[in-house]
């Protein structure tokens, strides 16, 4: 009962039984990386107490997807943080901070809440400083790898693998026809995203067969971001959605064609009909902020968009 206690006490929240925290759109970032792959984000933001006080907000994530050799240690890092305000030293050890899922755009995310000794003042941005960390000797007689973390990279959107659950693709790649349907989006901040995919019969049963490419021209923001892209993209055929989730398809290398490419099918759970080889599939991409960050030199905001004319 100790958590929803602070929240009363640093919010003034009177109903601290049903009291809930949501980050802002004014959230601060920080990431940190494994060079094995996978890494976190810590999302922090400034609050107002009721005393006049200032209170430190924030969650954290881990990638889905990371190394056997580095699972459990992100919990551990949070609780080495520190945050600072113009370099001074604020608060340490985070690990009171809800863990929540990595999220594109943590405006909205739910939070925890700490108390600071700094007074309140408008305009105020934490810094999270994650250490350093030597997660893995292979001098240590296990013969296992050597993993550095480090505060860089895409932190909780990263992954150690592109994993494609096998139950849910077929044991052979199809080749996709020259009929196959496309659909591209683009970053604010550049670079973008192009599916292809088409309908097709697997077994008596529809699926949905395809791939999917990062475009040139993105930065490390939004150079991870693909597959949570494709995880809210659309397969809609006669104005019914067959799939609302396409992030198992298949990775390749951007190109004009994708005529004859090998791809990975997703079972849409309907039986194939004749009159469906005759309609279109429409892939919907979405349209949603992708990153959001507030930073001492000021704020960051991208978003990702499907090309008008496609899809």
């Amino acid at each position: 009962m100790r958590f929803p206690l602070i929240l009363v006490l640093v919010l003034g929240v009177t109903t601290g039984a049903q009291a809930e925290t949501r980050l802002s759109e004014g959230v601060s970032l920080a990431h940190g990386t494994f060079s094995s792959g996978g890494g976190l984000t810590v999302a922090t933001e400034f609050r107002r107490t009721a005393q006049g006080g200032t209170a430190l907000c924030g969650a954290w994530a881990e990638s889905e997807s990371q190394a056997s050799y580095t699972t459990g240690e992100a919990r551990r890092i949070v609780q080495l943080a520190s945050v600072y305000v113009q370099g001074r030293r604020v608060a340490q050890d985070l690990g009171a901070l809800p863990q929540i899922a990595p999220q594109l755009d943590y405006a909205g995310a739910p939070a925890g809440c700490v108390l600071t000794d700094l007074p309140w003042r408008t305009g105020r941005v934490p810094e999270v400083f994650l250490p350093r960390q030597q997660i893995a000797h292979a001098d240590e007689g296990d013969g296992g790898p050597h993993i550095v973390f480090r505060q860089t990279g895409p932190g909780a959107m990263g992954a150690a693998l592109e994993v494609v659950p096998f139950l849910r693709r077929l044991s052979r790649l199809v080749d996709l026809s020259p009929a196959v349907s496309r659909s591209e989006g683009r970053y604010s901040s550049g670079g973008g995203l192009r599916v292809a995919a088409e309908l097709i019969s697997v077994n008596g049963r529809a699926h949905v067969c395809g791939v999917w490419s990062d475009l040139p021209g993105q930065g490390p923001r939004t150079a991870s971001l693909g597959r949570e892209i494709l995880r809210r993209t659309q397969a809609v055929v006669d104005g019914r959605v067959m799939l609302d989730d396409l992030g198992e398809l298949r990775r390749v290398r951007p190109r004009e064609s994708y005529a004859g490419v090998d791809a990975t099918c997703l079972d849409t759970g309907t039986a194939w009909r004749a009159g469906m080889a005759r309609q279109p599939l429409r892939l919907r991409l979405p349209d949603l902020v992708v990153y959001r960050d507030t930073t001492p030199e000021g704020r960051v905001l991208i978003r990702f968009g499907p090309v008008l004319g496609q899809g």
